[in-house]
């Protein structure tokens, strides 16, 4: 894919299972995932020791800003406009890479998917 290409994606969230809050004036967001057991013993263990079936993501001020943008109508590149005008941060430095890198994460962890358009 190229980069043109990836700036022009819309990510869309797949779980509105989220809450976000302010924490000292910035965005916080956590995200509940359920937890699966991979295998019988697994699912033995969840059972022996009552395992959470959710589990609790949070997100970063940065992944908040992202996530909060997965609405399946912002483009990649909007997002990314986004946080290089609103964190004034180096840790994100180059902006398309760092999110294209955060959106595969999230993808992986099937809590993203692109929408057609």
């Amino acid at each position: 894919m190229s980069e043109t290409e990836s700036r022009v994606r819309y990510p869309i969230r797949t779980t509105e299972d989220w809450e976000c809050e302010r924490v000292d004036g910035d965005p916080s967001v956590t995200i509940q995932r359920p937890r699966q057991p991979r295998n019988r013993v697994d699912e033995l263990l969840f059972d022996l020791f009552d395992t959470p079936t959710e589990r609790e993501l949070e997100l970063d001020v940065v992944g908040s800003i992202v996530w909060r943008h997965c609405d399946g109508e912002t483009t990649t590149a909007a997002i990314a406009d986004e946080l290089a005008t609103t964190v004034p941060d180096e840790r994100i430095e180059p902006v398309d890479e760092t999110l294209s890198y955060f959106l595969a994460q999230l993808s992986e962890l099937d809590l993203i998917r692109y929408s057609s358009d």
